[in-house]
């Protein structure tokens, strides 16, 4: 019989109301520490990233499946009450949640900051975000390819010397949204650390 090792974030509860990568990507790596990590998909259609296709694997997004193994899930109508009372719910008792909905969209369903952290004080709140909450910037959507075309980074990867003047090219992989995964889950386990000291949950 092989014994399951518990990870070190064995007994957290990840509440990921997060889709395509970024987000999902954070929640996968606090699901390979051990961490309970609950996907809250919309309805009908679920995650966009479940439409990634190819490559797949009968039918289903490889992309899907790579950024949400070790992951349960529930779908659920956020634009009825019924479907924000169980996610209300389900956060009152969770440790974190992920979230990268347009600036404001939380608030609006009932599910900011502000209003959860009064039932829940220890909860951390991870908020992602393409261009941040607070500046010039702060309404827009962001992808990774916007990233990497605002950023630079592209004309670095683009054509070779012997192409003067050569069309900038993405990099071959999500890039952007890889690293924002990674720093928001540096993010989330220090405010475990501060919670475990304090009691305190962050934003």
């Amino acid at each position: 019989m092989v014994k399951k090792i518990k990870g070190p974030l064995d007994g957290i509860v990840v509440i990921e109301l997060a889709h395509i990568m970024a987000g999902p990507v954070c929640g996968l790596m606090l699901a390979d520490m051990g961490a309970d990590v609950i996907k809250v998909e919309k309805v009908p259609e679920g995650d966009d990233s479940r439409r990634f296709l190819p490559p797949d694997i009968e039918g289903e997004s490889a992309s899907f499946m790579i950024v949400n193994r070790n992951k349960r899930g529930i779908a659920v109508d956020l634009k009825t009450e019924d479907g924000k009372n169980i996610v209300r719910k389900m956060l009152a008792t969770a440790d974190v949640v992920i979230e990268n909905y347009r600036r404001g969209t939380m608030e609006r369903l009932g599910l900011g900051y502000e209003i959860l952290r009064k039932e829940n004080e220890g909860l951390i709140y991870c908020e992602i975000s393409g261009f941040g909450r607070t500046g010039p910037y702060r309404d827009r959507s962001g992808f990774d390819l916007i990233a990497q075309g605002m950023s630079g980074l592209m004309s670095i990867t683009g054509e070779p010397d012997e192409h003067p003047g050569g069309n900038p090219m993405k990099v071959g992989v999500a890039v952007s949204d890889i690293f924002t995964g990674l720093y928001s889950t540096i993010g989330i386990l220090a405010a475990l650390q501060h919670r475990d000291r304090t009691g305190e949950g962050q934003h």
